[in-house]
């Protein structure tokens, strides 16, 4: 186990904006959910930090609602922050600034669908557990600093092609990607939102064509029985291998 210092993990549960009264509310962090570390966050691991640095604290160093997990970008004040069955559930006012209009207008629109939240591990606080004879860490307790809006997971890029068993399964990722173009395509044309914001949008359509590439060449069918082959574990490692370089070398040349 190597689980020490500052970490940060997303959570994709309903969002909910009110414009007139600048109120956003949703979870910053799930229940129960074993995530790609292998960690799940147990009911109870937040209180001591509510408690510590939550809005009803003394502190003046709260826990903040940050874009991005960027402490130099707040864009709002968490005026409620309690535990409930899901996960951490919070409401927040957002600033009358700049990035508080944007991201007011981003979360209006449903283009902010995930939070995230910086936390810092505690080595007595995470236990050893097992779930379908695999080992998982149960974190009892964290300390959380901050909880963050972000546009799309870090993991958006490519989908699993593991899981791609039907044409029906091809269908599906085919959705979810028209519902996010749908969703950048809103963004240019109701939102007005701040020019730097386009280089957000830029990646998220580098992301969802890196996607479509991957399943135009993925075979998932004999073509002559119509019965599902097995992916080659080496071809889709290659795969996986180029679309990265291919996002990465993107990345480099849109802001160099």
């Amino acid at each position: 186990m190597n689980k020490k210092g500052y970490t940060r993990k997303s959570c994709a549960f309903e969002i909910k904006a009110d414009a007139k009264n600048r109120m956003v509310e949703g979870y910053f962090s799930a229940f129960n959910n074993v995530d790609s570390d292998l960690d799940r966050i147990q009911k109870g691991a937040f209180l001591k930090s509510i408690q510590e640095h939550g809005p009803e604290s003394k502190t003046n160093r709260k826990i903040a609602h940050l874009a991005f997990h960027d402490v130099t970008r707040p864009i709002g004040v968490i005026e409620e922050l309690k535990e409930d069955e899901k996960g951490l559930y919070f409401r927040s006012k957002m600033g009358t600034h700049t990035e508080g209009e944007d991201f007011l207008k981003m979360y209006e629109s449903g283009i902010i669908r995930e939070h995230s939240i910086g936390f810092n591990y505690i080595a007595d606080k995470i236990k050893e557990s097992k779930l379908n004879n695999q080992t998982i860490w149960d974190i009892q307790e964290v300390k959380l600093w901050e909880g963050s809006a972000v546009v799309f997971g870090s993991n958006s890029e490519t989908p699993n092609l593991t899981n791609v068993k039907s044409q029906e399964d091809i269908n599906k990722f085919l959705e979810e990607y028209n519902e996010r173009m749908e969703l950048c395509i809103k963004a240019v044309i109701d939102c007005k939102l701040s020019e730097k914001f386009n280089n957000l949008f830029h990646l998220e359509l580098e992301a969802l064509k890196i996607g479509y590439n991957s399943l135009v060449k993925f075979e998932p069918f004999n073509k002559n029985t119509q019965e599902i082959d097995e992916p080659k574990a080496e071809k889709e490692e290659e795969i996986k291998k180029q679309e990265q370089q291919e996002q990465e070398r993107k990345r480099k040349r849109l802001y160099h």
